[in-house]
Order: structure tokens, then sequence, then C-alpha cells
């Protein structure tokens, strides 16, 4: 049944008993013996509900409070949980967060130590290619010096041989050793090494 034919069946039961009511006498007055008879079924009625509905509508009502009451349990724990639950998060959050940052640091600290490192490195390569080099250029100097003593002391032969075989005058020495020294001169820029 509908919500509305329910409020409308107390309007029909009503209109029914108008037409009884109205032979004996209207609405308000007062009969003895239906007052008797309707009290007694009332009386049936009520001890009857009471034995055999009561009970169960009491106790489905007491077990939807329990349930209820379970619920409402539950969700309390749920919600303590939930809340210790979001303390262990953001506490592991926090932990991550250090971590993390620490890691960050600890990286960065490597970094300008390797950093360091690469820079000290270079630095000794740098300085042992300039050591290197300065003396390898120091012993092809020495090289060219002793190549340039070798090659004056053969010329310094080959003219006191000239000088030996042909006795010149006075002006003729004096041109030799001018020639011999430019000869000198001019194979000294040659053989040089760039540079140097």
């Amino acid at each position: 049944m509908s919500a509305k034919s329910l409020r409308l069946l107390p309007l029909l039961l009503t209109g029914s008993a108008t037409p009884l009511m109205a032979q004996e006498g209207g609405l308000l007055s007062v009969s003895g013996g239906l007052m008797f008879w309707t009290t007694l079924t009332f009386l049936i009625v009520l001890v009857v509900l009471w034995k055999m509905a009561l009970p169960p509508i009491l106790g489905a009502v007491e077990a939807r409070e329990r349930q209820i009451q379970e619920l409402l349990k539950n969700t309390e724990r749920d919600r303590e949980e939930a809340r210790a639950l979001l303390a262990e998060q953001t506490r592991q959050l926090e932990e991550t967060r250090s971590h993390v940052q620490e890691l960050v640091a600890e990286g960065r600290t490597a970094g300008e130590r390797i950093r360091e490192e690469i820079v000290a490195d270079g630095h000794r390569k740098a300085e042992e290619l300039l050591t290197r080099s300065r003396r390898d250029v120091r012993q092809e100097l020495d090289r060219a010096l002793e190549q340039l003593r070798q090659e004056a002391v053969e010329l310094s032969l080959a003219a006191a041989t000239r000088l030996v075989e042909r006795n010149l005058n006075d002006d003729d020495n004096r041109r030799l050793v001018r020639e011999y020294l430019d000869g000198i001169d001019s194979d000294v820029a040659v053989r040089a090494p760039a540079g140097v």
C-alpha cells in the first residue's frame, strides 16, 4: 500500500461507520455495551501484541541499536587508526625528506670533492707536462749546442787546415776568419730550434 492510501484509510473507516453511528444516536452518544466490547477488544489486541509482536520488534530495535553502536565503535577505531597511519606517514615523509636532503648534501659534497680532485689532477698533469716540455726543450737545446760545438770544432779544424796549407798574408788570414765567422752565424741561424 502506498502512503497516500494509508492516510485515506481512517477516513474510509470513519465514513463507513458513520451511518451505523447515526442510527444509534450520533457520534457523541455513549453506549455502554459498545464501550465494553471496544475496551475488551482493545485489551485483547494489546495483550496479543504485547506477547507476540512487541518482543520481536524490541529485539529488532535492540539489535539495530547494537549494530549502530558497533558501527560507531568501528568508525571511531577506524578514525583512530587513520590518525595513527597519517601520523606514521607524515613521520616517514619527514624522514624521507630528511634522507633525501642528506643524500643531496652528500652528492654536492662528493661532487665538489671530485671536482677538486679533477682540478688538482689537471693542475698536476699540466705541471708534469710543462716540466717534461721544459726538460725536452732543454735537452734539444743542449743537443743543438753540442752539435754546434762539434761543427765549430770541425770548421775551426778545416780553417786551420786551410791556413796551414796556404800560407797567406795577414789580409788573407783576416778575410778567411771573417768568412768562417759568417759561415758559423748562418749555420747557427739555420740549425737553431724554432722558438728557442
